[in-house]
Formats: C-alpha cells, structure tokens, sequence
C-alpha cells in the first residue's frame, strides 16, 4: 500500500479509510462534483462530500446504463446549473461504468476540467480506472470515448474487502488478465491463493501492468492492445448474454486462450482455464446467440482493414497481436460453448 504515479500524469493511491482530504489531494477546488452509482457508492459519495467544499452531489444510473449520451447530457446541464467552472473538480464515485462516465464528461465540460476517481469495485480499481481511457457505448460496447488520463485515482482497500464475492470474482478476471500479459508473479498469486489472495498486492501488481504498459502506449498505438487479452470475444459475450464484465472476460480469455494454442504454440490453455475454473469464474457461454456474437465481434475496435486482430499469448508474460481468419473465430467460439 501507499502512493505512486501513472505515466507521469495520474498519481494513484493505494490505503484504507480514505477521506475528502485523501480525494481531494493535489486539487484546490472552489466546488466539487461528485458522480455516483446508487448504493454503496452513493454512500461513500455524500461521506466525502460531508468535508469537502460546496459539493454537489450526482447520482447516475448503475452499470453500463450510465455511458450513453443522454446521461452525459443530464450530467453537463446539472454541473452548468450548479455553477461548476473549469477550475473546479469533478470525482468519479463507482465501478468502471462511473469512471468512464466521469472521465468523459470531464474531458468535454467546460472543454477539460480536473477529475479524480474513487473506484468502488475490484474491476474499476484495476482496470478501468487506470489508463486514461473513457468511454460511451453506441452500437457496441465503447465504441465512443477519449484517452484523458484522470489527476488522481484514490483505492480504499476496506472498500474492496467489503464487497461480496460476485464483485471480488469479476475484479479478479481482470486482474489475472494483467498478470497473464504482463505479471507471472500475479498469476501464482491468484492460481495458489485464488479468491484468498490479498487484494491490496493483487490491484498494485495488475496496476502496475497496466501503468508500464501506458507508460509506453497511451493512444494505443501497438503495445496497449495487449491489455484486450480476452476482450475481443468477452465484449461480444458480455452486450449479447448480458453478463457482468468479469465473467465475460473470464469467457473471453478462454477463448483467447485456444487461438494461442492454435497460433502461437500457447502451452498454457489448459492451466489458464483450471485458474479461471478455481476462481468461480465461467469459462463457457452457452446458449448465447452464435450470429449475435459474432456481428459484435465485426465491429469490435480492434478490426482494422486487413480483418479482426486478437491478443493472444505465445506464453505468459508474452502477449502478441494477430490477424485471425474466421476458421479461428469459430475455434474460439467452440470452446466456449457457442456453436454455429
């Protein structure tokens, strides 16, 4: 635990008990905003805001239902009506879907306001929290956003050791993803410890994968694309099954895991889906519509001109991108249990 910064631009800190001071830290606001998921989030939000100046508080709707234009054009009017200026500052209270939310929102408000981030569940803590990456859905999921690294982002660890095991096991999908690209250490972790690893080292490990890697590629120009292992299926599976992020990426790294064996020699597909498996997680989607998941797979951000590109791993630790055909995409599709 403590504090370290991301790509020279977010400064990310790592404790329990954080308070308005903690959020606030490296700010000097005239106002706060403050954007929260309803429930805990919520909660924790008028907690801050109780010590920090002028806040106004925003309640936003709960998951994926909060990245659409509409919700970003509620937010702007209530911050324009509440007064808030370009100086002041704006805290994303929430999982992944309020941070993305807020991120956007900060980088078009008053054209660029200062904006920290308070995720409240494993996976917004070590993924999409960090990065700089926002994001709207449209037709699929993400397909609209901006790269804007926030100023701060505050984890509370007693937040994340409160939350029950449906949210620790989806934060902990992604956290094997960082550490199947980028930290073998991580993967011991979790494969030895399973849901008992300790979640202050397993969300600084799978940050710190994520830093290095945007450290190097911000806009996602070559490297970056690593961080999609399992993404590319798991998005697909998450709009069309409706399944929380985790699980689908859980799904999503099975199948990544068969077109590593099938292209890049990957040795490792029957250990990666035993660690899937021990941690509760799903590693097939059955009875999710074949054509369903695979015209979201079509239009999947990481399609260039010359077809679709997976991540894929020629061992852990060691991730690749690759143009896959579609005798690939079927293989994938199989071994997770969507036929056709």
């Amino acid at each position: 635990m403590g504090e370290f910064v991301v790509a020279d631009a977010t400064s990310v800190w790592i404790g329990a008990g954080a308070d308005g001071a903690t959020v606030m830290a490296g700010a000097a606001p005239r106002r706060v905003a403050l954007l929260a998921q309803p429930g805990v989030p919520a909660a924790i939000a008028a907690r801050l805001a109780a010590t920090m100046p002028d806040p106004v508080v925003i309640e936003i709707p709960d998951g994926e239902s909060a990245k659409t234009f509409g919700v970003v054009e509620m937010v702007c009017r209530r911050l324009a009506t509440a007064g808030i200026e370009r100086g002041d500052l704006l805290v994303g209270v929430g999982g992944g879907a309020a941070t993305d939310l807020a991120g956007f929102v900060a980088a078009v408000f008053a054209r660029g306001i200062r904006v920290h981030y308070v995720p409240t569940t494993l996976v917004g803590a070590v993924d999409a929290a960090i990065g700089g990456k926002t994001a709207l859905n449209l037709e699929a999921k993400n397909q609209v956003g901006t790269f804007r690294h926030p100023a701060r982002v505050v984890i509370d660890t007693a937040v994340l050791e409160a939350l029950p095991v449906s949210l620790r096991r989806a934060g902990v999908a992604e956290a094997l993803k960082a550490g199947l690209v980028g930290d073998p250490v991580l993967v011991e972790l979790l494969e030895r410890r399973r849901l008992d690893a300790p979640l202050a080292e397993v969300a600084e490990r799978a940050i710190h994968v994520k830093a290095g890697i945007v450290e190097r590629d911000f806009a996602e120009t070559g490297e970056r694309a690593h961080l999609n292992y399992g993404h590319t299926v798991g998005h697909a599976i998450e709009v069309a099954a409706g399944i929380p992020h985790g699980e689908a990426v859980a799904v999503g790294m099975v199948a990544a895991g068969r077109v590593s064996a099938l292209v890049a020699g990957f040795g490792g597909e029957d250990r990666q889906r035993a660690i899937i498996t021990a941690l509760g997680l799903p590693v097939t989607a059955p009875g999710v519509e074949a054509g369903r998941v695979r015209a979201l797979i079509a239009q999947d951000k990481k399609r260039s001109s010359g077809g679709l590109r997976m991540v894929v791993l020629a061992e852990v630790g060691r991730p690749q991108v690759v143009a896959v055909d579609d005798a690939t995409v079927t293989a994938a599709l199989t071994a997770v249990g969507i036929g056709g």
